[in-house]
This record gives structure tokens, C-alpha cells and sequence, in this order.
């Protein structure tokens, strides 16, 4: 019994020690899976699982021939894990001299409880292979798509650029930022006992869709390398340019001085990435006279070869001078333009007036957006009618009191160039989704000018270029047209200054058949500052090279045959009616006035009785309306020279000659039969 005494103590004291060891053990359980449950599951997950968002590849924008502009590379990104790094100062040092960071922003970065930080996004080659023979613990890469521009500063403006999360920040890339960018996907990174990493997919990242541009990067390469040498040659502060075609409103080739590479467009000021053709706005200067003889012209309330008295070039509004740059007295409306003469098309503006030169302003796209799909659009500086002053009509007239981008005036020229119609510019063709398929982009026009007025217009402007004050713009084996404008800029004292000036000269080509709209705009230039001397050049250079790339036909042979018609006799011949005499023409009688139809018709400059074979084959335009016959000429590439009104009664070449392209037919129209 007292040996068996001692035996039971001890059994009862173990288990006593027992019960309390288990009653502890149950109370630190009972703390940690309920107490401090959320507590120590999310430490679990910190050390285990690691979620890691993969930014989405963005789409590949191409030009129209399907030439990559921007795409997407695989690059390294580098990570860490600070609960793995024991010596986060250590780390931060080696880590400093590899890619050249501040050590203090890297200790504070690794010195964290979070379970992961980002210490270098988007790497270069050397620095990965750095980092990678550094073996640092608890230091991780991860593969990212980086956004790359092949032909560095081309079409930089259009294309914009992208941040480093990959959002679009400007031109396409902005606009185009929800479609192109996709949808980011989602890494889960899993961390066992012996701290093995093993990666699942958590959601995959779903590709943007790709975009078609209407670029084409060869006429961009001519465009751009025009620039530079315009810049070097004028030093001017700012050029823009934009190519367009005028039958769609497709933009071929838009660019802008100063340049930036968007690769490296955070060694760029923030100046430097805007896009000047649609959001730099300034005074036309006298490309605007289009517009005001365009509508003078559409409201028939003139004729081109109306005479008009430009008083020496000097004429007074409401106690304002206004000079012209050269003393013309009496000229026609044809060579108020050739002459850019500002008394001319002020004469003109007035006759519109107000409200109505207004409503032509409008309705040819100024003083509101184009609706190109490219951000920071400017819609230029107009003002209703009812807030013009007494000088408004004629300052506006000579393309000042206005202010316009160039996109703007070279969408107006292409109206001119391809009959009246006023396009909406765009820059996209299509959008390529990857699941819905392919957006096309619809050509949306509107007509603004009628095909008997865009026709003058197109011959005065052809005029400009041959004799007028174009002449250095004239192109080689292509005819062209076109307008020059020199305008004086706004000093800080709120006056024209007499130093600085805007340059630019607005025109197509070839004229007979447009397939090419350019404007040149260059701000501030150097020395010479005239649009005739220092844009039309730029606009020579480009159109003759894009031309030929294009694979346009010449329309001015170098030294074309020239050909002596047989005159035959017609099997109609109209009797001759007594018509109203035209203006300017100086008949009160119809015979008269037949006179100087005749004279009109059959002067030595005209080209009648003779013209040069070709392979296109003159329609008969007998009994025609004007509207008919100009659309006619239109669609074969010939001009249309038109005398009197009414109904087509005789032209020149007759009906089945074969003459070139760009030839010009003569037809005189009656209004009797």
C-alpha cells in the first residue's frame, strides 16, 4: 500500500499536467482559428499566394497598305517579395546600381509588410541580365507587353502614345484607348514550404482589337522628310502638314513640327506631343478668298470674268484703310485671284454680306469641329453674324478676324477638288476585334458648293499656280491648283505685328482628276516669309513625289504633239438667240453679246482649233444642262471651259475626238434651241 501511494500521485499529477497542457493547447486553437482567425489566414495568403495583374496586349495599329505602326513586346518587369528579403538595405544598394534608383526609394519600398512591390517596371535587356546574375533573394521577374513604335518619330502625332500601365495618352492610342487596350488578365502566383513558386492563371488577359489607319506610311516618309527640310531652311517656330484624299476625306500622311519619338516621349516637353494640324489655330489669311469667291460665285453674284475695280489697291470701310500689296486697278474675278488681291475679295464680301457670307462659313466646315477621329480637335475662332463689326465682312473676306486649323481649310480644299462635297476627315478604316469581327469606318459627306461653281473655282485656282502667285508650287508632269495666304499674327500688344508671320499654301493635284489635297502651314518662318515663296515649294516637293508613287499618269506631257483639227460641219446647227449681256461684258444688244461669247470662245488662248490626241474620246454634250456637262468632264478627267447659259448648243473638240487627260473642252450653252 505505501508503495502503491507514491504510483497514484503521479498519475493523477500527469494527468492534472495533461488536462492543463490540452486545456492550453484548446485555448491557443480556440485563439487562433476563431479569435485571430482572418488574421493569421490573410499572413497564410500573404506568404503563399501572390495575385499579380498582367497588363493586356494592346492591339497592332497598321496603315492602310497593313505596315505595323505600333505594336507590343514582351519585356521584364522586376518584382519583390519583401517578407522574403531579410536585409532590405543590402538589397536596396545592389539593387540601386543595377538600374539606377534611388537607394532610399528602395529601402522604403522593400522595408513593408506588404507581400509585393514593384521595383522596376519594363526593363532593358542589360539591366535584367544584371539583376538576374545578382541572385537576390526575394527578387522576382514578371513578363510584361511593352508598347513599341518601329518607325520611331512617324506619324508620332497620329499614332500618340502610352503610359507605363499601357493607357493610351494621345492620338489614336487615346481615342482608340478602350477597343485597342483589351481587358488585363490575372496571375496567382503559389509559394510552398520550400518556397517553390508555381504559377496559374487566374483570368487571361484578352487582347485589344487592331486598327487599319488610312496612313500610308511611304506618303507620311515623304511628308516627313519634306518637314524637316522646310524647317531647317525657314527655322520656323511650328509646320504642319496633312495630306488627304479628297474623294473619301482619308487622311494620307499628317505631320508636325517640333517632332518627339514616343518611345521616348518623356524626354520630350509636354508642348512637343501636340498635334498642330488639329488643334493649332491661326488666321487663313488669303486662302480664305476661296471661300469668298466660292460663295460670291455659288450665290451668282459674280462671274469669273466679272470685271472688278480694286481702286489702286486701296479702299476705305468705316474709316479703316485697307492696302493691298500691290496697287491692281481693274481686274477680273479670275485674276483677283491669281493676284491675291485683298481689295477684290473684299468688294465681293460685301456684296454677300453678312448673314449670308456667315452661313458660307458654316456650311464649309469652319467654326466647328470636322469630327476626326483624333482627341484635341479644335473648333477654331468664328462669331455669328449679329456680333461682326461694320469691318468684319471685308477683314473676314481676306482671311482675317477668323481663325482655322489646317485640317479645316485642306477638308475645304478638298470640296473644291472633288466637286462640292465637304467629307469628314478620318484617320481609322477599320477596327479589328478580336471576337466581334471588323468595324468599318462609313465615308460621310455633305454637299456644300454646286459642281458649276467648285469648276471655276478649280480653274482660277489652277491659274494661281501657273501664272499667279504659285508659281513656285507649279508641279512637274502634273497640273496643279491651289492658294497661297500670308498672314500676319497677333503680337503681345493685341496688334498685327510686322515680324511674324504664317505661311501656307492649300491645293491639289493633278487639277484635271484630284486624287491629292496638301496643305502647308508654317508658322514664324525665317527671312522669307510669303506662302508663295517658302509653302508652295514644300507643296511641289511632296506632290511630285507622292504622285509618282502613286502611280498617278502625268497629265503635262514635257513636250506634248500638238495636233490641227479638221473643222466639220455639224448636223444641228442651233440658230443664234439674243441672250442678257454678261457682266462686265459691256453688250446691251444679243448681238452683241454673241460677240463676245464668240470672242470668249475662239480667243488664241483658248485653245480653240486645236488640241493634242489622247485616248480619251469626247462625249456629245448637245442639249446638256451645265450641271450635266461639268460632271461629265469630271469623271474623265477633263476640264470644262463654259460660255452663256441654258443648254449645251456647240463645243470644241467635237463629239468623238480623242484628246489627253486634262485637256479642256469648250462648250457654249443657249437658252433657246
Amino acid at each position: 500500500m505505501k508503495n502503491q501511494k507514491p504510483l497514484s500521485r503521479r498519475v493523477y499529477f500527469l494527468i492534472s499536467v495533461m488536462g492543463i497542457w490540452g486545456t492550453v493547447i484548446a485555448a491557443r486553437l480556440y485563439f487562433l482559428h476563431v479569435v485571430e482567425s482572418a488574421t493569421w489566414t490573410e499572413r497564410a495568403v500573404r506568404q503563399q499566394r501572390k495575385s499579380i495583374e498582367i497588363s493586356p496586349r494592346r492591339g497592332v495599329i497598321y496603315d492602310r497598305n497593313n505596315n505595323e505602326l505600333a505594336i507590343s513586346i514582351k519585356v521584364d518587369s522586376v518584382f519583390a517579395v519583401p517578407d522574403e528579403i531579410k536585409d532590405p538595405v543590402r538589397t536596396a544598394r545592389t539593387l540601386s546600381s543595377l538600374t539606377g534608383m534611388s537607394r532610399a526609394e528602395l529601402v522604403e519600398r522593400l522595408d513593408t509588410d506588404k507581400s509585393f512591390v514593384w521595383i522596376k517596371r519594363k526593363i532593358s535587356p542589360a539591366e535584367a541580365n544584371a539583376i538576374q546574375k545578382a541572385k537576390l533573394t526575394g527578387v522576382y521577374f514578371q513578363k510584361e507587353d511593352q508598347r513599341f513604335y518601329p518607325k520611331r518619330e512617324l506619324a508620332a502625332h497620329v499614332l500618340g502614345y502610352v503610359n507605363i500601365d499601357e493607357e493610351g495618352m494621345g492620338g489614336l492610342e487615346f481615342k482608340y484607348n478602350d477597343s485597342v487596350r483589351g481587358e488585363p488578365g490575372r496571375v496567382v502566383v503559389m509559394t510552398d514550404a520550400r518556397r517553390r513558386d508555381y504559377y496559374s492563371i487566374e483570368q487571361a488577359p484578352a487582347p485589344g482589337a487592331n486598327l487599319v489607319t488610312t496612313i500610308d506610311q511611304n506618303i507620311q516618309y515623304i511628308v516627313e522628310k519634306e518637314l524637316k527640310q522646310a524647317q531647317e531652311q525657314t527655322q520656323a517656330t511650328g509646320i504642319s502638314i496633312v495630306a488627304m484624299d479628297p474623294r473619301t476625306g482619308e487622311i494620307l500622311a499628317m505631320a508636325n513640327y517640333p517632332q518627339f519619338n514616343p518611345n521616348e516621349y518623356r524626354r520630350y516637353s509636354p508642348g512637343t506631343w501636340t498635334n498642330r494640324s488639329v488643334s493649332h489655330t491661326y488666321e487663313p489669311g488669303s486662302t480664305f478668298k476661296i471661300v469668298t469667291i466660292g460663295a460670291a460665285l455659288e450665290e451668282k453674284l459674280t462671274t469669273p470674268g466679272e470685271t472688278i475695280d480694286c481702286q489702286m489697291g486701296s479702299i476705305v470701310l468705316y474709316g479703316h484703310r485697307i492696302r493691298d500689296h500691290l496697287p491692281f486697278g481693274l481686274l477680273t474675278v479670275q485674276e483677283v485671284m491669281k493676284n491675291s488681291s485683298d481689295v477684290g475679295a473684299i468688294k465681293l464680301g460685301m456684296r454677300l454680306g453678312d448673314q449670308r457670307f456667315a452661313s458660307y462659313i458654316s456650311r464649309l466646315g469652319f467654326g466647328r469641329l470636322t469630327s476626326v477621329d483624333l482627341p484635341g480637335e479644335e473648333r477654331g475662332l468664328t462669331k455669328p453674324a449679329n456680333r461682326w463689326s461694320r469691318v468684319s465682312v471685308g477683314a473676314i473676306s481676306m482671311g482675317q478676324e477668323i481663325g482655322v486649323t489646317p485640317l479645316q481649310i485642306v477638308s475645304m480644299v478638298s470640296a473644291v477638288a472633288n466637286g462640292g462635297i465637304l467629307y469628314r476627315p478620318f484617320v481609322v478604316k477599320q477596327v479589328k476585334y478580336p471576337e466581334s469581327g471588323i468595324v468599318e469606318t462609313d465615308v460621310h459627306g455633305e454637299r456644300v458648293l454646286s459642281t458649276e461653281t467648285t469648276s471655276e473655282l478649280r480653274e482660277m485656282l489652277e491659274i494661281v499656280v501657273t501664272e499667279g502667285t504659285a508659281k513656285s508650287g507649279r508641279l512637274e508632269g502634273y497640273t496643279a491648283a491651289g492658294k497661297t495666304g500670308t498672314a500676319q499674327k497677333i503680337d503681345e500688344t493685341g496688334r498685327y505685328s510686322k515680324s511674324k508671320y504664317v505661311a501656307s499654301f492649300a491645293g491639289f493635284a493633278p487639277a484635271t482628276n484630284p486624287v491629292l489635297s496638301l496643305i502647308v502651314v508654317i508658322d514664324e518662318p525665317r527671312g522669307r516669309y510669303h506662302g508663295g515663296e517658302v509653302a508652295a515649294p514644300v507643296f511641289k516637293r511632296i506632290a511630285e513625289q507622292a504622285l509618282h508613287y502613286m502611280s498617278v499618269p502625268a497629265d503635262v506631257p514635257l513636250n506634248p504633239p500638238q495636233f490641227v483639227a479638221r473643222e466639220e460641219k455639224r448636223k444641228r446647227e442651233p440658230s443664234r438667240p439674243t441672250v442678257p449681256a454678261m457682266p462686265g461684258a459691256g453688250a446691251s444688244s444679243g448681238s452683241n453679246t454673241w460677240k463676245v461669247l464668240d470672242a470668249a470662245f475662239k480667243a488664241p488662248n483658248s485653245g480653240a482649233g486645236s488640241y493634242e490626241l489622247g485616248e480619251i474620246s469626247v462625249p456629245e454634250f448637245y442639249g446638256k444642262s451645265l450641271r450635266q456637262v461639268t460632271e461629265q468632264c469630271l469623271r474623265l478627267g477633263l476640264r470644262c471651259r463654259s460660255v452663256g447659259s441654258g443648254a449645251a448648243a456647240e463645243q470644241f473638240p467635237p463629239a468623238g475626238a480623242n484628246v489627253r487627260a486634262g485637256s479642256r473642252v469648250q462648250v457654249r450653252f443657249t437658252t433657246k434651241r
